[in-house]
């Protein structure tokens, strides 16, 4: 894989490099002044960085123009005012143990991100960072087993050190992959990163760590998307009648995927359902089959057709868009069935979430401030990267369905 370099970038390999040594050359200790956003003034920056202590924070910022599918090449050069870089080191500066690459944008073609010691090629994102917005979270919490990549809370790439790929061109995977889950990263060496602002969030190791609120601002998503035009739709809904004589009853609907160009990549609230999840006590029940690695993703919407954020969990971690991302609690993980799909509920009633399973609430996070205020806003959601063979509890009683919320997906789904 090469890495080109525009002229923009290239004065990285003119200017001095500063030697940002923050705490001691002999101790992991974070400075503590690093607790807090710090500016990196300089294309190539060194700080010292315990990895495995604190979850790294970047601040970054999507450039106003840039091309979702550039030509790539050895005879191409490719802007790459959108890629940051940064490479790991352990007890000195010479002792490189890893090279994270990841991009402001999702690529067409899916070069987004890479870890050298872990992929023989790049990933892509889960989805469009930070929804388009330019301000963007970065969070990379490295953990014993696994790494983890969140922007704005929203999981976009996740590595388990066990799983690296074998690739005949790079001779060195997977054990390099599993060297670096073991590496004592001590230190970072930021690159192509001027500009953006850094800081470390202590972890607790044996239950992970919920970030403070990042400030969250509304926006249309439809106005949040790449210079790719998408389709839109207007926000009102056609209610859908369940073949069923009683509104009581609940009715089982496959986990329609809102991302497919039918639902505008979920910004078609006929795809949607409505319900005022603020209120209600009984949330979202859905069945599906619990994994490490495949989250279960609901995208949460206002009233206004206003995508506010995603509630994603599996059985490695829980994430609630800029505000709630932590481990899978012990108890939580034990509750899946042995075998098959599992039933469980989200609700974020009174600004509380939850997930419940046969009755017991196995987690509970309490929202304050801004994360309190955005989400009592949550009046429809729909299912994001979730299959037909998923499906949740459809009740007449409190919700209502867009066109495309039917037992067969409007189509997509063989009809059972």
């Amino acid at each position: 894989q090469h890495y080109y370099i525009t002229n923009n970038l290239r004065n990285s390999m003119i200017c001095p490099i500063v030697f940002a040594l923050l705490g001691t050359a002999l101790s992991a200790v974070l400075d503590p002044s690093l607790t807090e956003w710090r500016l990196l003034t300089q294309n190539e920056e060194r700080v010292m960085f315990p990895l495995k202590d604190y979850i790294l924070e970047v601040k970054a910022f999507r450039p106003d123009v840039y091309n979702t599918n550039p030509s790539y090449g050895e005879l191409f050069r490719t802007d790459k005012a959108t890629t940051m870089m940064m490479l790991l080191q352990s007890g000195n500066w010479n002792n490189k143990v890893g090279r994270l690459v990841w991009n402001t944008i999702k690529y067409d073609k899916g070069f987004d991100v890479n870890v050298e010691e872990c992929n023989a090629r790049y990933q892509a994102y889960k989805s469009f960072p930070a929804g388009g917005k330019k301000e963007q979270i970065w969070a990379w919490n490295f953990n014993q087993d696994d790494v983890e990549l969140t922007c704005d809370g929203e999981l976009q790439y996740s590595q388990n050190f066990d799983e690296g790929e074998v690739n005949s061109r790079k001779p060195g995977l997977p054990q390099s992959c599993r060297a670096l889950g073991n590496a004592d990263v001590d230190r970072i060496t930021f690159r192509h990163m001027e500009g953006y602002y850094i800081r470390g969030l202590p972890m607790d190791n044996n239950k992970g760590t919920t970030p403070p609120p990042v400030k969250l601002t509304t926006k249309k998503i439809t106005t949040a998307k790449p210079t790719t035009k998408q389709p839109t739709t207007e926000a009102s809904t056609t209610t859908v009648t369940p073949d069923s004589d009683d509104s009581d009853y609940d009715i089982e609907y496959p986990t329609c995927d809102c991302w497919t160009p039918e639902c505008g990549y979920c910004t078609n609230m006929e795809c949607t359902v409505k319900q005022d999840l603020a209120t209600s006590d009984r949330g979202i029940q859905v069945t599906s089959k619990l994994r490490r690695k495949r989250e279960n993703s609901i995208v949460l919407f206002d009233e206004d057709a206003n995508e506010i954020g995603k509630f994603q969990w599996n059985l490695r971690g829980i994430w609630l868009t800029g505000c709630i991302t932590c481990m899978t609690p012990v108890h939580l993980r034990r509750a899946k069935a042995d075998e098959g799909q599992t039933t469980w509920s989200f609700s974020i009633k009174d600004g509380i979430v939850r997930i419940t399973i046969n009755g017991e609430h196995l987690y509970e996070h309490a929202l304050i401030g801004e994360c309190k205020e955005r989400y009592a806003q949550a009046k429809r959601f729909a299912f994001y990267d979730m299959t037909c063979e998923n499906t949740f509890s459809y009740s007449p009683s409190e919700m209502e369905a867009g066109e495309r919320m039917t037992p067969d997906c409007a189509g997509t789904c063989s009809e059972q």
